[in-house]
């Protein structure tokens, strides 16, 4: 994390470590820019980070690559966020099949269902929806609680797909189509240029080198 001299520019890129520093945001200037690209991480030091940049009325601007926790919470941080072209945002379900989407046992003669549901304190990354959670998109949501992580009925109708082909989850993660964005969060996010197809997005996840596959949101 680096500050202009002026101040006026803060700049995040790497992980969001769970003992990551997040004060050198407290001296950025009112109406400033908060420039960032990041794998993700934990979402306490996300949120955290996130207060103090929407209490600066700081400007987010994204490049590369926001992921995970960034895409959940970094991306709708403030008041406006813009996405410079060739970025790619993409969220993914908790890494425990006991937080957010589970698999239910299934009856007699019924398939095994992935669904959704409440999610429970826990997860490698605390990926939780907890009272943290709840008061974060209290204020950055339009209509609180959230479906947490934000997706649409296509990329769930194809994650449960390919559970049904496999039985295992896979390690995927997903676009959202701005058209949901106004339905969901109270943050102006404008993209210079959203991705225009699955090979699109798939040429994104090569250049980055990402191990793992990203479903386009159309």
């Amino acid at each position: 994390m680096n500050l202009s001299p002026d101040k006026q520019v803060l700049c995040f890129t790497g992980e969001i470590s769970q003992n990551m520093d997040v004060s050198l945001a407290n001296d950025l200037k009112e109406d400033g820019l908060f420039v960032v690209r990041s794998h993700g991480g934990y979402l306490g030091p996300a949120v955290a980070l996130s207060d103090m940049i929407r209490d600066r009325h700081a400007t987010v601007v994204v490049y590369d690559y926001c992921l995970s926790a960034c895409a959940s919470i970094l991306l709708v941080a403030s008041y406006q966020t813009y996405v410079l072209k060739g970025t790619l945002v993409a969220w993914h379900y908790p890494r425990s099949d006991e937080l957010c989407t589970f698999v239910t046992a299934p009856r007699a003669g019924e398939p095994t269902k992935l669904q959704r549901g409440p999610c429970r304190a826990g997860g490698e990354y605390g990926y939780t929806y907890s009272p943290m959670l709840t008061e974060f998109f209290k204020t950055r949501a339009v209509n609180p609680p959230i479906s947490f992580p934000p997706d649409s009925l296509y990329v769930r109708k194809i994650v449960r797909n390919m559970y049904a082909e496999t039985a295992v989850f896979h390690n995927i993660m997903w676009t959202l189509h701005p058209r949901y964005y106004p339905i969901l969060f109270k943050a102006k996010i404008v993209y210079e240029a959203y991705p225009e197809s699955q090979n699109e997005v798939d040429s994104m996840v090569a250049r980055l080198g990402l191990k793992t596959q990203v479903i386009y949101d159309w």
